[in-house]
């Protein structure tokens, strides 16, 4: 997966000023490790009057459909959702528009030619019919096929070349190149008209083909493109509002829900929040005065925002720690809740993880969620989300749940979150792991 930038300097702005908006020096070349692989950012050219930078991922790290990977597949090659996810982590700050040294550079519009290699034209619309409109000079040379008399492929290197800020050139791509190639591979939910919202704010809204293009990012999934397209108009009264979705917003309640149920009926009166994130889980248990609460996450932005959320709930500690590493001050807790984790641990790693909960941390209580990755395919996505290392099918869960609770004395009950598909099950799974050296009265025979 490969974009190219360059730009053109004049004798105010040098061309190697780019550098500063990338946030990427053009005299070294730069790694990064991305969901989709590792990525690198390296200049062909820098000089005063033309400037190139180029970002290469190596798609090693991204997701095969496991119905697709004995295979040959385009999934490390092609340019669509997953180069936008790399872009996203690569070039954030150029994306969000900030420039901490020369700010000023923000909104320099240079003359830019960006080329794409390997873009899948799925759509209906062609690129020019997406960028066209927004003043780019679109061209498109398809890629042939090998024997060249089965002729071009539905691949092409699409170049596009025009008078943009770096920060506008990046957020064209970022929405369009996902509806040309018809591709989202994570699960679709609020958070992405969020993101069309704030990519699209100044252009978007009169763009002739707002419609399809909204309807191709979000997949079709109605409750999302009526609620972005409400934004869009200004229908939508509220300044942030929140659409309602039958899929993620009433999933995640559930899941808060049922495990706020399960922490209850296990007796447990201290509770740690492993990986707790933004505080939802532990906003949710608050509301027991008589539980001890705390959460760790290996986030520090996570706990910043938990400790915001929290601000009126005496008595949370929130600490950074890691699944990987032993902790000592995770230790003495009643129950340990991993909701939605464990998919975020690279799977040779998971077995470090679980020795760090049962055995290190050892509480009486252990309550796990995870997505069912069986019920993706009633979301028509092949994983949930980008940094998703595995998901377990139902089958995967039970044979995790049932070698852990025998290799640290547990017992293990599993169940499921959601409403079920006859196929594929509940979107979610869960495990209530319950030390085996307690008794019925729930008192630790180990005390």
């Amino acid at each position: 997966m490969i974009l190219s930038v360059q730009v053109a300097g004049d004798s105010d702005v040098p061309a190697t000023e780019l550098g500063f908006l990338l946030h990427k020096h053009p005299d070294r070349v730069q790694t990064f490790p991305t969901s989709q692989g590792r990525a690198t950012v390296f200049y062909p050219e820098a000089g005063s009057s033309a400037c190139r930078a180029v970002l290469h991922v190596d798609g090693a790290g991204a997701r095969v459909p496991r119905d697709s990977a004995r295979y040959v597949n385009d999934v490390a090659h092609a340019a669509g959702s997953r180069l936008v996810v790399a872009i996203g982590k690569v070039f954030g700050d150029a994306l969000a528009g900030r420039c901490k040294h020369k700010p000023d550079l923000v909104d320099h519009r240079w003359s830019m030619t960006l080329t794409i290699p390997s873009v899948p034209l799925r759509a209906r619309a062609t690129p020019a019919d997406l960028f066209g409109p927004l003043g780019w000079a679109v061209e498109v040379e398809p890629q042939e096929l090998r024997p060249s008399e089965w002729g071009d492929s539905d691949y092409a290197t699409v170049t596009l070349r025009g008078l943009f800020t770096v920060r506008d050139a990046l957020r064209h791509v970022a929405i369009l190149v996902p509806v040309l190639a018809d591709d989202q591979h994570y699960f679709v939910h609020e958070p992405e008209i969020e993101k069309l919202d704030r990519l699209g704010a100044d252009w978007l809204a009169d763009h002739p083909l707002r419609e399809a293009i909204v309807g191709g990012y979000l997949k079709g999934i109605r409750p999302l493109v009526d609620g972005a397209l409400g934004r869009l108009s200004g229908d939508d009264p509220s300044p942030h509002p929140t659409p309602r979705s039958p899929l993620r917003e009433s999933l995640a309640q559930q899941r808060i829900e049922r495990v706020v149920e399960l922490v209850r009926s296990s007796g447990a009166r201290s509770v740690l929040d492993v990986g707790c994130g933004e505080g939802r889980l532990l906003t949710a248990l608050a509301a027991d005065p008589g539980l001890v609460l705390a959460g760790v996450d290996v986030s520090m932005a996570a706990l910043g925002r938990a400790e915001t959320a929290l601000a009126r709930v005496r008595g949370v500690e929130l600490w950074q720690s890691s699944l990987v590493y032993a902790d000592a001050r995770c230790r003495g807790y009643d129950a340990a809740i991993l909701m939605e984790v464990i998919e975020h641990v690279d799977l040779d790693r998971l077995p470090r993880a679980a020795h760090t909960v049962f055995d290190g941390m050892a509480p009486r209580v252990v309550i796990v969620t995870t997505p069912n990755r069986e019920y993706n395919a009633h979301y028509g996505i092949d994983v949930r989300h980008p940094d998703h290392r595995f998901e377990f099918t139902r089958g995967d869960f039970t044979r995790w749940c049932d070698s852990v609770a025998v290799e640290y004395r547990y017992d293990v009950e599993i169940g499921g979150i959601g409403d079920p598909h006859p196929d594929h099950g509940t979107p979610t799974q869960f495990a209530v792991f319950t030390r085996r050296d307690v008794t019925a009265t729930g008192m630790d025979e180990t005390a």
